[in-house]
């Protein structure tokens, strides 16, 4: 494991492996979008714009951003945003978080519901099941119309795709859980299974990835409460969506880790995202990996990401 670039993140997050700027991820509470090169070890730090929660790249190079309210089109390199789509009824109470292109040719992009961090923040109620479900699932195609998917959400987290298969991958993180489903070729959902669920103690899924075999990587994000009182390590679990095996287990010497991806030149490289947030001035110079992007070698190897073919005018 080494750091990969020199930018530390309050709080890093949603990193994506792409072709020509190597690897993007964010730096949510700072708002900011970095790109670091593994081959050249350029790294840049651009203003996001607003508060950001996902990119995803499209067909002619360019890029779709999510933020909390809504999804813009944005090119970071020039500080521009021109406004997409916004799911209707969105209220105060939600906004949007992990997003992704799948393999229909849609953008799908989960909501949380902002007490949940609080919830899970709060000594007498952090490692307890969280007790409401108002959030949403969304579908996006290229024209911006919105479709629900799921409802009775809490925190959607992490989404994937078996590349060979359509099976996709939610993560609820209220629920400590991993669900799996059928994408039909018409983009709808079937077939919900509940495939894995982590202690609290643990901490709550996030971030996922997945690899060419269909074995998927998983963060276990632990909040400020959790990652003080519970004795498990801070950990990436590879699972074996088929027989529920845990393949890999990556302990990482740091208490906050939110998301990560495979990339580099041979998508043979696990990134991982950090915070140093909520950590103490004192926490932080005794945990030199915390905001940092991270990088780990892989045995296998990853898969690209889908990208949007959205109806941006070609630059």
């Amino acid at each position: 494991m080494k750091i990969s670039g020199q930018y530390r993140a309050k709080c890093g997050d949603s990193p994506i492996w792409h072709e020509t700027f190597g690897v993007i991820w964010l730096d949510t509470a700072n708002k900011k979008i970095i790109t670091y090169n593994p081959e050249t070890t350029e790294e840049r730090v651009y203003d996001a714009l607003g508060w950001i929660k996902a990119l995803i790249p499209t067909v002619d190079g360019q890029f779709i951003a999510v933020y909390k309210e809504g999804l813009y089109y944005l090119n970071f390199k020039l500080g521009q945003k021109k406004p997409f789509s916004f799911p209707p009824n969105l209220s105060e109470m939600h906004y949007l978080s992990d997003a992704k292109c799948g393999p229909d040719g849609q953008i799908w992009v989960g909501s949380a519901d902002v007490f949940f961090q609080r919830f899970k923040e709060t000594p007498h109620t952090a490692f307890s099941n969280y007790p409401f479900e108002s959030a949403k699932l969304f579908s996006i195609n290229a024209a911006g119309t919105v479709t629900e998917q799921l409802q009775a959400v809490s925190f959607s987290g992490g989404l994937e795709w078996d590349r060979k298969t359509n099976k996709f991958y939610h993560i609820d993180s209220s629920k400590q859980s991993i669900f799996q489903y059928q994408l039909t070729d018409n983009g709808q959902l079937q077939f919900e299974k509940l495939l894995y669920s982590f202690q609290a103690k643990e901490g709550f899924p996030k971030g996922l990835t997945i690899d060419g075999d269909g074995n998927l990587y998983v963060a276990l994000y632990k909040g400020a409460v959790i990652a003080a009182q519970s004795e498990e390590p801070t950990r990436i679990v590879c699972l074996n969506p088929v027989t529920k095996h845990m393949m890999i287990d990556i302990q990482l010497p740091i208490s906050h880790i939110t998301s990560c991806t495979i990339g580099g030149k041979e998508l043979n490289t696990l990134y991982v995202t950090t915070a140093y947030e909520p950590l103490a001035a004192y926490q932080i110079k005794e945990e030199p990996f915390a905001g940092y992007l991270l990088e780990i070698p892989l045995e296998t190897t990853g898969v690209l990401p889908y990208e949007f073919e959205s109806g941006l005018p070609a630059k």
